[in-house]
Parts: structure tokens; sequence; C-alpha cells
């Protein structure tokens, strides 16, 4: 199991840069297409589905690499256990948040699945809508590891 969660970070990280790297190209390319009056208009719609992916990716690194911004002015002024308690708490919100995401975003994906961009006609924005019960997967699974590791170190911190 821990070989394969480093194949995902692995591949999230680099399917991230990817897709940011080829969206500013496209918008890079676009504006250049526009001024010399040859305007690439797909680009943008595909720089769209691109940016929804990359988003759900490096959001799922930042929250398993403990990267995303938090205010804790408050709770690292309470006791140990109850920033713990507190913790537990914030983390089972965001897995509930993560499995509505999942079934509204399934559901959204199944929607549109007849739906075209209109810049390219022949691709589906299903694919757009894919990224976010996939990305919510994704934060879902980091989420469950985050809870697992909270409660595994009660027990060792109980054992000493």
């Amino acid at each position: 199991m821990k070989k394969f969660d480093e194949y995902l970070v692995r591949f999230e990280k680099t399917a991230a840069k990817l897709l940011l790297i080829v969206m500013i190209v496209m918008v890079f390319s676009s504006g250049v297409a526009r001024f010399l009056r040859n305007p690439m208009n797909w680009a943008v719609d595909f720089s769209s589905f691109l940016f929804a992916w990359a988003c759900f990716f490096a959001m799922d690194i930042a929250w398993r690499e403990n990267k995303m911004m938090s205010v804790d002015l408050f709770v690292k002024r309470l006791p140990a256990k109850v920033q713990r308690v507190i913790r537990i708490v914030m983390l089972l919100i965001i897995l509930a948040f993560c499995v509505y995401m999942i079934i509204w975003g399934a559901q959204l994906t199944w929607t549109q699945r007849f739906r075209k961009f209109q810049g390219m006609p022949n691709f589906s924005y299903a694919w757009v809508t894919l990224a976010v019960p996939v990305g919510a997967a994704l934060l879902a699974r980091s989420t469950v590891q985050k809870i697992i590791k909270e409660f595994s170190n009660k027990v060792v911190k109980e054992a000493k």
C-alpha cells in the first residue's frame, strides 16, 4: 500500500506540473495567435479543462504534505487532548464533504455527458466535471489516512 501511495503522489505531482505548463503554453499561444489574427478559440476551453484537473491534483498534494493554509491561533492555546479532538472532528467534516463531492460530482458528470465544449464540438464537458469526483476521492483517501494516523498516534502515546 505504501508503494502505491508513492506512485500516486509521484503521478499527482507530475500531472499537476505538466497540466499547468501545458495550460500556460496554450493560453500564451492563444494570445499570440489572436494577435496574429488567427485565433485559437478552443485553447481557452481546453485550458479550463486542464485547470480543473491540475487544481484537484495540486490540492491533494498540498493536503497530503500538510501545506494547506490553516488558522490555528485559538486552537494552539487549548490543551493537547482538546486539540486532538478538534483535529479529528475537522477531519471527519472534511471527509463528509469529500464524500458529498464524490456523489454530487458523479451525478454532475453523468448529466454533463452530452454537453460539448463551445470551441471543441467533439469533446464532452463530462471530462471536466469528472475532475470533481476523482479529485474528491483522492482528497477523501488522504483524509482517511490522516484520520488513521490520528488514531494510531493515540495508541502509540498510550503504550508509552
